[in-house]
C-alpha cells in the first residue's frame, strides 16, 4: 500500500482551522510550517519564495526545516516519504495555498511522480466566496505585505468592498503565481480568485478531489463531516475552533493562531455591500450549486 499524501489548501476560507482538525486526529504528520511553498518555489525555480521560511525554521530549531533545501520534485517526495516512515500519522500533507494558483500545466509537472509514490488526496476547502472576497481585500496591509500606496489603502472594508464591484462579473483565470501578482495593476483584479469553478477542474484532472463547504463542516449540515471522513477513510469527530463560524465580524474571538482570520474582518459586511456583490459573484455560485443556492 502506498503511503498517502494530503494537499488541502483555501485561502480565507478556514484552511488553518482544517489542518489542524487534521493533524489533532492523526490523519497527517505536524508539518514544519502550514504553508512551506515547496512546489511554488521548484515550480518557479525561485528559492526566494522559501528563503525566508527556511531561515526562520533554522534560526528557531524546527525539526526539518532542511525541507526548504529540496529544489526539486524528487528531493521534495524523498523528504515527505522520510516523514511519513518516521511519524506516527497516516499520511504526510502539503497545506500552501497559493497551490490553488495552479492551472493544469503546473500541475501536470509534478502530478505523475507523486501518483507513482503516493496514494494521493486533496481537499479544496470553499467558503461563501462574498465573505471570502471580503476578507482577502481586508487582509490587505494588516496580515498581507503590500507596497506603500496600494489602491486600497485607507479605505474601510466596506468601501474596499464597493471597490471592487465592477470586476466582480466574471471569472479571472486561474495564475501562478499568486503571490507575485502586482497589486497595482489593474488596481482590484488580483482578488478575483475565488474562481473555485476552475481551481476544482484542475486539480480533479490529475488526482482525487473533494470540496469542503466551509459553512456545512462547521455548522454541521448535509453530511459534510460523514462525507469528509469516507472521503479520507477517517474516523474525525471533533473539529478544531474556526474563527469564520459562525459569522460574528468584529464580534469574532481572538483564537490563539488564527490572527489571520479574525484580524481580516473587524466590520459586518453591509446587507446592501452584500446583496450587490452576491449578484455579481453569481458566476461562481452557479458552478458550486451543491453548497451556496
Amino acid at each position: 500500500m502506498k503511503p498517502r499524501m494530503i494537499f488541502s489548501f483555501g485561502g480565507w476560507s478556514a484552511s488553518t482551522p482544517l489542518q489542524k482538525t487534521l493533524i489533532k486526529n492523526k490523519v497527517v504528520c505536524k508539518p514544519v510550517i502550514k504553508e512551506p511553498n515547496i512546489l511554488p518555489s521548484i515550480i518557479q525555480q525561485n528559492s526566494s519564495l522559501v528563503l525566508g521560511k527556511y531561515i526562520h525554521c533554522k534560526e528557531n530549531n524546527k525539526e526539518g526545516y532542511e525541507v526548504f533545501r529540496c529544489n526539486t520534485i524528487d528531493k521534495y517526495i524523498d523528504w515527505l516519504l522520510r516523514r511519513y516512515h518516521n511519524n506516527d500519522c497516516s499520511a504526510v500533507s502539503d497545506a500552501t495555498n497559493t497551490h490553488a494558483y495552479f492551472d493544469v500545466n503546473d500541475i501536470a509537472k509534478f502530478a505523475t511522480k507523486f501518483k507513482e509514490v503516493f496514494d494521493v488526496k486533496v481537499l479544496i476547502i470553499c467558503r461563501n466566496p462574498v465573505r471570502r472576497l471580503f476578507s482577502h481585500l481586508n487582509a490587505i496591509g494588516k496580515v498581507l505585505p503590500i507596497p506603500d500606496g496600494h489602491s486600497l489603502d485607507n479605505l474601510g472594508q466596506n468601501e474596499r468592498l464597493e471597490c471592487v464591484m465592477d470586476y466582480l462579473s466574471k471569472p479571472a483565470p486561474v495564475h501562478f503565481p499568486g503571490q507575485l501578482k502586482n497589486y497595482r495593476q489593474g488596481k482590484f483584479e488580483p482578488f478575483m480568485d475565488t474562481n473555485y469553478p476552475e481551481i476544482i477542474s484542475n486539480w480533479s484532472q490529475f488526482f482525487d478531489t473533494h470540496v469542503i463547504c466551509m459553512e456545512d463542516l462547521w455548522g454541521d449540515k448535509r453530511e459534510a463531516l460523514q462525507r469528509l471522513n469516507t472521503f479520507l477513510g477517517t474516523n474525525i469527530t471533533k473539529l478544531t475552533p474556526n474563527v469564520y463560524y459562525p459569522e460574528l465580524g468584529p464580534n469574532a474571538p481572538r483564537l490563539e493562531g488564527l490572527k489571520d482570520q479574525w484580524i481580516s474582518d473587524t466590520e459586518f459586511i453591509t446587507e446592501k455591500n452584500y446583496n450587490l456583490a452576491r449578484e455579481k459573484l453569481n458566476w461562481v455560485y452557479e458552478g458550486l450549486t451543491d453548497y451556496w443556492a
